[in-house]
């Protein structure tokens, strides 16, 4: 800007009198003209700021208020873009999205008030630089705070409308991992949008340009990641559980995941009831052997296989078993359980054979019963005759164990029509098997023993033995020894 001209040329005038007075009035111009530029200048750097000054940065020499008022409206603002995310969402927003505007006048305004106008000329003889500064920029800025809600409301809306409402809190078990993870979902259903869009707002007026959602967004009440740490404690407090020693299944992280509940509140359960729908139903198929059919190898290398029947095999406590997981899984730390049992089998083998080597195998089809010891040495046999198919008095085929023994013993048949006894028997020896209804004896009204006899002369169901046999099995068997029939 041009300068105003410090002083002007006067012309002398001739001296007309005896006393001159040019150099008073010449002094008085002069001082007169000063005082214009010093006040000139004064008034002029209210409106412009002086050499070699800045505003935020920004060169603004000798520049009006207008200039800079300008210069920092579009430049503030110019280009801006925000990224926004945290909380399982994600968007972008623009300066020309959310009507952001700076307040530039005002600003400026600001800025030069932080001159010393009336101090220009020192300042000006310094030629020192100054660095001037607008102050809290969100002072200046303004926006549209409806286009930023529903911005937000937007973004939420897009993460959550996959949701079907069968998951309300959008955590979910991860199979791969074995973890429970938050979904997108678990986060934007959290959000206090009010107190989001609060957020987001006060972050563009600083004109951020990456703003990161986090607690404060969230609505009250236990978060999601103290949800997902309590139920991930429960999936890492494996239980294997065991048989007789011998591994059965592993209550696993996959398993342990069917019974853990996440409430809407983010509250963390453990379904008991569930558990013991398992143990008694699963797990008690997957374990229990009493009335299974089996597959097996005797002693002498005869594979045979028995049907469906009988007394002898496992049998767990559903209930008992079901109360110790729970517990162990709520305590948080992975164990091994013995699974308490109604009934216990020799060894845990599904399918095959869980009893002790020593047992009576007894053939229907060969007419046939060995004993065999603990060793796998046979150490008693014997052709019997069985129950007689043709009146089905078929012996029960099955896995049994001796129940009683008694010597001498009276058989009792079941009352006929005239209401007594079908027959009465008097044995030597007695080895129950069935209770009392079916089991070992000598026969004294038989003097022959297998071969094809049960088919047409069978028993009511009991195994026949001569004397002799009977005898001997009588001072060999205890009570609990398996007896395997099979055909």
């Amino acid at each position: 800007m041009e300068q105003p001209k410090r002083g002007g040329h006067f012309a002398q005038t001739p001296e007309k009198k005896r006393h001159s007075r040019g150099p008073v009035i010449a002094l008085f111009v002069i001082l007169a003209v000063l005082l214009a530029t010093y006040f000139g200048g004064v008034a002029y750097f209210n409106f412009f700021f002086m050499p070699s000054t800045t505003v935020d940065g920004q060169d603004v020499s000798l520049m009006s208020v207008a200039d800079v008022a300008s210069a920092l409206s579009s430049s503030k603002t110019a280009g801006w873009k925000a990224s926004v995310s945290g909380d399982g969402i994600s968007f972008d927003l623009t300066a020309a999205g959310v009507s952001l505007a700076y307040d530039g006048e005002s600003a400026a305004r600001a800025a030069i008030a932080q001159q010393h106008p009336w101090a220009w000329p020192v300042e000006l003889a310094q030629q020192k630089a100054q660095g001037l500064s607008t102050g809290d920029v969100s002072t200046y800025t303004s926006l549209d705070a409806n286009a930023v809600s529903t911005a937000l409301a937007n973004a939420v809306s897009a993460v959550t409308a996959g949701d079907d409402g069968s998951n309300n809190t959008g955590i979910t078990y991860d199979a791969e991992s074995k973890t429970y993870m938050a979904s997108d979902t678990a986060q934007a259903s959290r959000i206090d949008q009010a107190s989001a869009a609060q957020f987001v707002e006060g972050k563009i007026r600083s004109l951020a340009t990456s703003i990161e959602l986090g607690d404060e967004s969230l609505q009250g009440g236990e978060s999601v990641d103290a949800a997902i740490n309590t139920a991930n404690a429960m999936l890492g407090a494996t239980v294997t559980l065991t048989l007789g020693g011998t591994e059965v299944t592993t209550v696993d992280a996959d398993l342990i995941s069917q019974w853990i509940a996440i409430g809407d509140d983010l509250s963390v359960t453990l379904n008991q009831d569930a558990i013991t729908t398992w143990a008694k139903g699963d797990l008690s198929e997957k374990t229990d052997s009493v009335g299974t059919a089996r597959t097996y190898t005797r002693p002498d290398g005869v594979e045979e296989s028995v049907v469906a029947g009988g007394v002898y095999g496992w049998s767990i406590n559903g209930d008992e078993t079901a109360q110790d997981i729970y517990n162990n899984i709520t305590a948080g730390s992975p164990t091994t359980l013995e699974m308490p049992c109604y009934q216990t089998a020799d060894t845990y083998n599904p399918g095959g054979q869980d009893w002790p080597t020593r047992f009576i195998d007894v053939d229907i089809s060969d007419q046939h019963a060995i004993f065999f010891d603990s060793d796998g040495s046979v150490i008693w046999e014997a052709d019997v005759v069985t129950g007689q198919p043709s009146l089905s008095h078929d012996t029960t085929q099955g896995t049994w164990t001796i129940t009683n023994k008694e010597s001498p013993s009276t058989l009792i048949g079941p009352n006929d029509e005239s209401g007594n006894p079908a027959w009465v028997s008097h044995v030597d020896f007695w080895m129950g098997v069935v209770g009392n209804l079916m089991g070992f004896h000598n026969a004294p009204w038989r003097s022959a023993f297998g071969g094809d006899i049960y088919l047409t002369n069978g028993s009511h169901g009991c195994i026949n033995l001569s004397y002799e046999k009977a005898d001997e099995l009588y001072s060999l068997c205890n009570v609990g020894d398996v007896v395997i029939i099979h055909e």
